[in-house]
């Protein structure tokens, strides 16, 4: 952060990935300490593996210079974190997942229930510090492994009709909140619903869950969750780690390029890889060929499924 001439105070975001509960709980405890009141949004998300056998990995995302300006919507229980911050017209919300859900997903009716508790506190979040669902550009949901496969409840499905942001489903070991399997995070911009642009990339799926391919507001390109899977759903290179990170990384690019910004413009980039270390390696490697040398922050995360047995890499 100060290489980058900021600091700790302009941070906004803290995605925090962990492998065992000892170290979402050392997360927990450390993070009070690094970010006093007022403090980021986070998110703390059980991964299957880590690059290199780590247990602990963090992402941040930052404006440089923001921080005496930030505004901050309803402190967590613990130090450190907001549910919601904005900065200017920018938004983040915190992973909302609720610790004491009826039926904790067990069954599909507990399940709802989650989801839709979930749903309520992004908007509360969102409204709190002057935005609306419709200004919302881009959306993560991560699930618990027991209800990986199960249909998206109508309540997300109307919450992203009032946008129609990038998405991206994550299937997790767990969430940060043992208790839910569930949890979502976003990013909005005020005014957004009227200055947006989007682009799809054909597939009916994206119709048939109400988010689109990538959205542009400003300089700024927002991209969904991206598979090798393509109109038709057809997915290219089927189990194959290498394969499948190119692929991915070459729709990003068309989105991109669609609204007018140039591959060189990429700033960031987020890989899911099925499998174990030998896998991890692979789409590391993959990734690399790509981007490397692009000046491209990236994280590459393990993950028990994505979707479909064949699909092994997501990036975005």
């Amino acid at each position: 952060m100060h290489r980058a001439e900021s600091s700790l105070a302009d941070v906004v975001r803290v995605r925090a990935w962990f492998t065992d509960s000892d170290a979402a709980d050392a997360i927990r405890a450390t993070h009070a300490v690094l970010f006093d009141d007022p403090g980021p949004t986070l998110s703390v998300i059980g991964a299957s593996n880590l690059p290199n056998g780590v247990k602990v990995m963090l992402e941040l995302e930052a404006i440089r210079g923001a921080g005496p300006t930030l505004k901050h919507f309803q402190p967590s229980a613990t130090q450190g974190w907001f549910r919601a911050v904005r900065s200017a017209d920018d938004v983040w919300v915190s992973g909302q997942a609720p610790s004491s859900v009826e039926g904790s997903g067990r069954a599909d009716d507990g399940y709802t229930t989650t989801v839709t508790g979930v749903m309520g506190a992004v908007s509360s979040a969102l409204t709190g510090v002057g935005v609306e669902p419709s200004d919302v550009v881009a959306t993560r949901h991560f699930m618990a492994r027991e209800v990986h496969g199960w249909a998206l409840p109508a309540t997300m499905l109307n919450f992203m009709a009032q946008s129609t942001p990038t998405s991206a489903g994550i299937t997790v070991d767990r969430t940060g909140d043992e208790g839910a399997p569930f949890m979502f995070e976003c990013e909005a911009v005020a005014g957004a619903s009227g200055r947006a642009t989007r682009v799809w990339s054909g597939r009916t799926y994206e119709q048939e869950h109400n988010y689109c391919r990538a959205v542009r507001i400003g300089d700024v390109v927002y991209v969904a969750g991206t598979t090798s899977t393509v109109p038709g759903e057809v997915v290219r290179h089927p189990y194959e780690v290498a394969g499948q990170v190119a692929d991915t990384l070459e729709t990003i690019r068309t989105a991109i390029e669609e609204h007018g910004l140039a591959w060189s413009d990429l700033a960031r980039v987020r890989t899911y890889i099925v499998g174990g270390p030998d896998r991890m390696n692979e789409g590391q490697d993959a990734l690399r060929s790509v981007v490397g040398g692009m000046g491209v922050a990236a994280a590459v995360v393990g993950v028990p499924v994505l979707g479909r047995p064949e699909v092994v890499a997501d990036s975005r």
